[in-house]
């Protein structure tokens, strides 16, 4: 309940006389009631006595954590306090990726002229326009496009306003941009989740560096177990059928002798963080709760190794490494709060296992960013 924003709500009424059968809000209410000219305006007094009431707080009071900001006033001046983030070049204002998307596929982006590049950086969107930023507005208009590898066609497209992330301290509220859309997100919740994130330990585990010379993350992840052989096995595009149907499922990046579960993700932004997430989560719980999917791995991991080190042993549990590639210095990642969410329900649950779960921070070079 602590990681969705609801979008709807269907349910049923508890006064059978103002509604009968389901009932279904968004932006509207749909019901089924029987109304007529005489009962009309006393029926619309009783739904609007219920949408003004605080009752649902007694039960379903974490649905206000996160809200939708609809008010078209308030996006304004939500926009406009961003536009003075962007202008002042606040770390608490990135660009990325919106969507889950095929990496494997992709040869990089165009919004900078002619100029073929790797990420989605601020300060290149900004510097695209001729005259500097003006105004939000520009960013709503301004095109960025993926750029397939394959047929060098246009994979997807996006407003560089739908590629924005922040986090903005407004009228004593906090509020989040996120795909194009404005959140009003609880003080304490906030508090909460920023909390819970730094309690999350930083993995001591040396990294090689990343640069923009790797063309794809799974490039960095076989030079990463190159570098050192004898203590990584190479895990990643290494897909487990298990479940059923085409369910397919990664163990992970890469495992170690020491039976480390390594995922490795470049911040593209929070959908794909929490996909991240939730993917070590799903895998993790397999391994303590799943034999024939312990096999399955283990037939893997025989088939890339004759170390026996590397074997998955039931009495063993999981040790998880969340290895995130950003351009921070810091050892901890910076990554968004939607991010940050899901990690912390991740985490509870693995704990909950009493697995030992850790966060790593990859620093990545922007040299030589243009192709």
């Amino acid at each position: 309940i602590d990681r969705d924003i609801v979008g709807a709500i269907t349910g049923r009424s508890e006064d059978v006389r103002l509604a009968t059968g389901m009932m279904t809000g968004t932006d509207m209410l749909s019901l089924s009631a029987e109304i007529n000219v005489v009962n009309l305006i006393g029926f619309l007094k009783k739904i609007y006595a219920k949408y003004i009431s605080d009752d649902y707080k007694e039960r379903f009071g974490w649905i206000d954590n996160i809200k939708r900001v609809r008010d078209k006033r308030y996006i304004d001046m939500l926009d406009e306090q961003l536009f003075q983030l962007i202008k002042n070049e606040s770390p608490k204002v990135w660009m990325a990726v919106p969507e889950v998307i095929d990496w494997e596929n992709l040869s990089g982006f165009k919004y900078y002229g002619k100029d073929l590049l790797n990420d989605i950086d601020i300060n290149k969107v900004v510097n695209s326009f001729r005259d500097g930023l003006c105004g939000i507005e520009q960013l709503k208009s301004k095109t960025i496009s993926a750029i397939r590898e394959d047929n060098g066609e246009i994979y997807r497209s996006w407003t560089a306003y739908r590629c924005i992330y922040a986090e903005v301290d407004y009228g004593g509220s906090v509020y989040c941009i996120n795909g194009g859309k404005w959140f009003c997100v609880d003080k304490d919740f906030v508090d909460i989740i920023n909390t819970d994130y730094e309690k999350v330990p930083v993995s001591v585990m040396s990294f090689i560096p990343y640069s923009s010379s790797y063309g794809k993350e799974s490039e960095y992840t076989k030079e990463l177990v190159n570098s050192d052989t004898n203590k990584f096995l190479l895990m990643d595009a290494k897909s487990i059928s298990h479940g059923g149907g085409h369910s397919k499922i990664e163990l992970c990046d890469a495992i170690t002798v020491n039976g480390e579960y390594i995922h490795i993700k470049k911040y593209t932004g929070s959908s794909v963080l929490s996909h991240l997430f939730n993917q070590a989560l799903v895998s993790a719980e397999l391994v303590i709760e799943d034999r024939e999917f312990v096999k399955k791995a283990n037939d893997i991991i025989k088939q890339q190794t004759d170390n026996p080190e590397f074997i998955i042993q039931d009495e063993n549990l999981p040790t998880v490494i969340l290895a995130i590639i950003t351009k921070s210095d810091k050892p901890r990642p910076e990554i968004p709060f939607f991010s940050k969410i899901a990690l912390r329900y991740a985490f509870q649950k693995l704990s909950a296992y009493n697995c030992k779960v850790f966060i790593k921070n990859i620093k990545t070079s922007e040299d030589g960013d243009e192709k």
